[in-house]
């Protein structure tokens, strides 16, 4: 079944509107990619300053929430309420790696019923910082399946990555 994508393309045109750069990351980059038939809920992710973002979406009800514990960094979380699955912004992206932060920028690298969607490279670092095992193994199968982006992959290599996904990384880069 097809999760219901109308508010997901409500805030992201929205967005839009706003002149501010997105990009649709966690399982609803699964699900563009045909990795996924399931959402818990739309992550889109933004660099735009808070107060931005919060003026593009006037319209919606908004609620900003706690970006999540340690070892997240990252600078601020919204919550869309208007409808299921919800939308999520993220802002800022930033993970916790051995005391350093690791800033995992949203890159839009393909579109999707008319949404912006994130890079696969970054989601994968995404998810294998995050311990979701599952998830960053799904992505790295499918990297190693039809190649990587060379520049992502090189910008990641900048980040206080762990010594597995910087190997992982270079096999990308190699192969």
């Amino acid at each position: 079944m097809n999760p219901d994508i109308r508010s997901l393309v409500a805030v992201t045109s929205s967005l839009e509107q706003a002149g501010i750069r997105y990009s649709l990351g966690g399982s609803g980059l699964m699900l563009s990619l045909g990795l996924t038939d399931t959402v818990g809920d739309w992550d889109v992710m933004v660099e735009a300053p808070l107060e931005g973002v919060k003026h593009a979406l006037l319209h919606e009800q908004v609620e900003e929430i706690t970006s999540g514990d340690y070892p997240f960094g990252t600078a601020y979380k919204l919550v869309v309420h208007s409808g299921t699955p919800q939308v999520e912004i993220i802002g800022g992206l930033s993970i916790y790696t051995d005391g350093s932060l690791c800033r995992l920028p949203s890159i839009p690298s393909s579109s999707w019923n008319g949404i912006q969607v994130g890079s696969p490279e970054v989601w994968y670092v995404a998810y294998a910082l995050m311990n979701r095992s599952a998830k960053a193994a799904v992505l790295l199968s499918y990297l190693k399946k039809i190649g990587a982006n060379q520049e992502i992959l090189n910008r990641l290599m900048n980040e206080p990555l762990p010594d597995a996904i910087m190997g992982e990384i270079r096999f990308l880069i190699e192969a």
